[in-house]
């Protein structure tokens, strides 16, 4: 049986339904109760595909964003950031891939087609939104599918960049999906910026930007470093350099690669964690996300003014 529990309540190992009360402050978000339902489970393409769906507990014509998470992460990840999007009233899908950890203990090994399956999992999401809704009585009826969106962190990003057209070296061309808009959180730069090391292990990152469709919003960290690249921050730049059209890019200063804290204060660096940096993210991405959907909200008049700081194509 599902119980209720505080969002900051440790994780069961049993389906639960968690009620989150409205925090102190939310940038540019109507405060609610929002209720996440995990596990929700159904019949993907290669398996069973576990979810975590939170929403508004009240209100209709709710937008879906299906949102992935990075490696070695899992749907239970990313608290902050998707209590403000379901707060600011999106309904927020999260499933987990083969990659994803269990109490985080991440996995030993993963499959090394794992970019494809994560590829094909948000495209039967997407595809298969009604099906995926169902799981929770009463949520189809308040949900609005012309207002689809999607977005990742890290390697989810570059899952994102694929559902929006972004190719892999050796893909043909997929069908367009519903989503209407996308955020890359951190996304990883392209194969040519890795180590030697990391060439060896990521020739899914052979990635061809110029099909990415927008509108696109990629945030990244300045001083988001790690082990994949010697280039520093500024490898994690190439999709926007590459791409075509419709896209912003936006920096956050100081932050590391989990951007001031959109998942915890406990991811490393600590450092870089900041409530303004972690406002600011989330304010620009629900004032990005409300504006591309056409949504009639203060977030989304907010955005041409957030814009204009912006680079933009």
């Amino acid at each position: 049986m599902p119980r209720y529990l505080h969002l900051v309540a440790p994780l069961a190992a049993l389906a639960m339904t968690c009620t989150i009360m409205p925090a102190t402050a939310a940038p540019i978000a109507t405060l609610s109760t929002i209720v996440s339902t995990d596990p929700v489970s159904i019949k993907g393409p290669h398996g069973v595909i576990l979810m975590r769906i939170t929403a508004p507990q009240t209100g209709g014509n709710l937008p879906v964003l299906v949102f992935a998470h990075g490696a070695a992460l899992n749907r239970s990840d990313y608290r902050p950031l998707i209590e403000a999007l379901a707060r600011a009233g999106y309904i927020v899908v999260q499933p987990d891939f083969p990659d994803a950890s269990a109490d985080g203990i991440a996995p030993k090994g993963w499959p090394a087609e794992t970019w494809r399956i994560r590829y094909d999992t948000v495209a039967w999401i997407g595809t298969h939104l009604p099906d995926v809704l169902k799981t929770i009585p009463g949520l189809p009826r308040r949900a609005d599918l012309t207002r689809t969106a999607i977005a990742g962190h890290s390697f989810g990003g570059h899952t994102t960049a694929l559902a929006m057209g972004a190719l892999v070296e050796g893909m043909t061309v997929q069908p367009a999906l519903p989503y209407r808009a996308a955020v890359l959180l951190s996304a990883p730069g392209n194969w040519d910026g890795l180590t030697p090391t990391w060439k060896a292990r990521a020739d899914y990152l052979k990635v061809d930007w110029t099909p990415m469709r927008g509108p696109v919003l990629m945030v990244n960290g300045t001083a988001d470093t790690g082990p994949m690249s010697d280039l520093g921050a500024v490898w994690h730049d190439d999709g926007f350099k590459r791409t075509a059209r419709d896209a912003c890019l936006m920096h956050v200063e100081g932050a590391g690669h989990y951007l001031g804290g959109i998942d915890s204060a406990l991811r490393p660096p600590v450092g870089d964690t900041t409530a303004e940096r972690r406002a600011s993210v989330f304010r620009a991405t629900i004032a990005f996300l409300d504006q591309a959907l056409g949504r009639t909200t203060e977030a989304a008049q907010a955005w041409p003014g957030i814009r204009s700081t912006l680079a933009c194509k």
